[in-house]
């Protein structure tokens, strides 16, 4: 077991809340909440339970909800005591050859004597493209937006212990994991039922006997002028193309600050559409978080040379951040690690919000094969693109004035810690200059021989291009003196690119 502590079982009371804003909209940061929320939702569903999921591995286990003790609850087995008191559960799961959990969800279902008239599981194969989309809806009434795949590998609480014996180093080397999930109530979750019954109803990979249609629960036509409109990204001729537009949309009415957290920024039409936004109001500055060392291999490269040919790496507007944790280890030391930065995050002036499933990459938002160079992988995956669902929240009507806001704030507070006070207000010379300080206190911190100078807890440092971690830290002036610093995740400069694990982790 690892040697840090970790909280008992959270409870999640009796009822969740609803939503805080007549939007119907809940923001929940880090797997922990997200976990705790949807373990709630599924033990007070009435009729029905849907999910979309990229994987279900039969052994994910959530943790710090209500009697779960310190063993926590898988989730499968959450569905099927649903199941087995009448709660219709539907299971649709990506199936294709680059990831298929389907097969061994339906082998466990059969050994656990699941009835297949309460619990049904589909797959979708159609390969390259995934069912990259991760939703939960409960009763047609509530619907959750998840961040993560249903892996153990993605567990964590906002504390991002540098090792934890609940994360495996399965997915993601074991490094912690941030992520950002939401919750709806309203039109919303109605938009993603009917989205869900649309692609239930055209899955590829169904038993012989399985000739369920599910009726359209919605109309998928929505209110352009609602608070909250949901957008999709789907394969084929005639598949859904809807968040590209919005964001790019959303991008040309930025006037302060645009922040974004998200697991890759590679896309060209995204990469220049902020460089024109920073070039063309001077007072606009842009705030990133990012991974320096994406799972899938060649994101590092593509993100980097995207960055570079836009003038955003050392751009005076523009902040490049990234996240570590850092806590005491035996005999003196101090262990660190990076954090994995898996949440889908844009926000403008704090009004404008698009959260989802969908990478800022050419296979989330348009075509897979404008991320390459090269005319033969642009010609091989041009088109390519996984069926993805976000929504945008704008906040310009009255009733959910301050929901993206308090998204901003929330995570702000867990990135900047003590140092950001939950202002609201932006500064008169902006937010750049707190993010740019307290990245270097933390670097600074690191290079301390007190253990406790900035320990326990998650800390942004400056964003670097060099390729490995420990170079990384050296290019910001970080020190890893022999004896004082467990580097917990330090892949060699040819596993960065050739990583093993990226068939597991594509497009997760």
């Amino acid at each position: 077991m690892s040697t840090e502590t970790h909280s008992a079982g959270l409870p999640c009371g009796r009822a969740a809340p609803a939503p805080p804003d007549t939007a119907g909209v809940e923001w929940l940061i880090d797997n922990a909440n997200a976990y705790r929320a949807l373990i709630g939702a599924i033990r007070r569903a009435g009729a029905t339970i849907w999910i979309t999921q990229l994987a279900l591995d039969t052994d994910c286990v959530a943790y710090d909800v209500a009697g779960a003790g310190e063993a926590g609850v898988r989730i499968v087995d959450e569905l099927l005591e649903a199941a087995r008191r009448g709660v219709e559960v539907r299971v649709l799961l990506n199936a294709s050859l680059l990831l298929d959990t389907a097969s061994t969800l339906r082998r466990y279902l059969a050994a656990a004597g699941a009835g297949r008239v309460r619990m049904r599981v589909r797959g979708v194969r159609r390969f390259p493209q995934l069912l990259h989309a991760k939703m939960v809806i409960v009763d047609e009434t509530m619907a959750f937006l998840v961040g993560s795949p249903f892996a153990n590998g993605y567990w964590d609480d906002a504390r991002h212990h540098p090792r934890d014996a609940r994360r495996p180093m399965r997915e993601l080397g074991g490094r912690p994991v941030h992520d950002v999930s939401t919750r709806l109530i309203g039109d919303a979750a109605r938009t993603l039922a009917a989205t869900f019954a649309e692609l239930w109803n055209d899955a590829d990979d169904v038993a012989p006997d399985d000739t369920e249609r599910l009726p359209a629960t919605a109309s998928q036509r929505q209110d352009a002028l609602s608070p909250v409109v949901v957008v999709r990204t789907g394969p084929g001729d005639d598949g859904p193309m809807e968040i590209l537009p919005a964001l790019l949309d959303g991008i040309a009415t930025a006037r302060q600050t645009i922040y974004i957290e998200h697991q890759y920024l590679s896309s060209r039409p995204v990469v220049d559409a902020l460089r024109r936004a920073v070039a063309a109001h001077e007072a606009l500055e842009l705030v990133v978080v990012l991974n320096q060392i994406p799972d899938v291999t060649a994101y590092r490269g593509w993100q980097n040379d995207r960055l570079r040919e836009a003038g955003l790496l050392d751009h005076p507007r523009v902040g490049l951040f990234t996240i570590w944790t850092s806590a005491a280890a035996p005999r003196g030391r101090r262990r660190i690690n990076q954090v994995f930065v898996h949440s889908k995050v844009v926000l403008i002036d704090d009004r404008w919000a698009l959260v989802g499933s969908a990478n800022l990459d050419g296979v989330s938002l348009h075509s897979y094969g404008d991320d390459f160079t090269g005319v033969l992988g642009r010609r091989l995956f041009r088109e390519v693109r996984n069926f993805d669902v976000n929504v945008v929240v704008t906040t310009d009507d009255a009733g959910v004035h301050g929901v993206v806001r308090r998204l901003r704030t929330g995570l702000w507070d867990e990135h900047l810690g003590s140092a950001f006070d939950g202002a609201e207000e932006r500064p008169l010379g902006g937010w750049l200059p707190l993010w740019r300080t307290v990245a270097a206190d933390n670097a600074d911190a690191l290079n301390s021989r007190d253990r406790a100078a900035c320990g326990g807890r998650s800390l942004i440092l400056p964003y670097s291009a060099c390729p490995t971690p420990s170079a990384q830290l050296a290019d910001i002036g970080v020190l890893l003196a022999p004896g004082t610093i467990e580097l917990c995740f330090n892949p060699s400069w040819l596993e960065v690119r050739f990583s093993p694990n990226w068939v597991r982790n594509m497009f997760a």
